[in-house]
């Protein structure tokens, strides 16, 4: 299983100059900016995103069939991706703290361009991308990467066109009454609490569904 990590991080050996290229785009946009929020957040969540990527690899190299000779269970491959993942959220992190330092120790442009905000914005989004690797994960597992593209666009219009009949239709906040006020400031100062055990409850389901469509799948 261990093996299957590292076979992922080698996705690392051809888009680390493009990791290179974001950072020096970005750091030099966040410097005309007076900002440097994009410079904090822009890396790791590209490094985020490579598990989505790996898969587009995967599929190919057709590797999700010979994976199945080895002496490893399905549980076990499935569990290697998911391990992977949140590897990836790790590395992510510590490299956006560390840019974090770097810009404020050698630059040190002052509060206005680089606050503890940056960080916290940066753990939102981590969070925010792992929620979205959970949804793409089983869907890419059932129906492949070409597919769940197509299925995942389907279900997002299906959601925006029945959200947009109701909002038309019903006066959502005349027909419940609730504070909604209290319920937005509420979210608002507790966000990464609640986002985080959002993330951790969204992972875990996603891992037990990819498990069970790539048990079911033939190749």
């Amino acid at each position: 299983m261990r093996g299957l990590v590292i076979k992922d991080l080698m996705f690392f050996r051809t888009s680390w100059k493009n990791l290179l290229i974001t950072f020096i785009g970005t750091f030099l946009l966040s410097i005309a900016l007076g900002n440097y929020t994009l410079a904090v957040v822009v890396v790791p969540i590209y490094i985020m995103s490579s598990g989505i990527n790996t898969f587009q690899t995967d599929e190919f190299y057709n590797t999700m069939t010979y994976t199945l000779s080895y002496p490893l269970s399905r549980k076990q491959i499935v569990l290697a991706k998911y391990l992977f993942t949140l590897l990836m959220m790790v590395i992510s992190i510590i490299v956006g703290i560390f840019i974090y330092l770097l810009i404020l120790f050698i630059i040190n442009p002052g509060y206005n361009g680089l606050n503890e905000n940056m960080i916290y914005s940066l753990l939102i989004l981590e969070c925010a991308s792992l929620i979205v690797d959970s949804i793409f994960y089983p869907v890419i597992y059932k129906f492949g990467c070409e597919k769940s593209r197509l299925v995942l666009m389907s279900i997002i219009m299906l959601l925006l066109g029945i959200g947009s009949i109701i909002s038309v239709s019903v006066n959502v906040f005349e027909l419940f009454k609730i504070d909604w006020e209290s319920i937005i400031n509420y979210i608002q100062t507790n966000g990464v609490y609640i986002l985080s055990i959002l993330t951790v409850v969204m992972f875990t389901l996603s891992y037990f569904l990819s498990y069970k469509f790539y048990k079911k799948k033939d190749f």
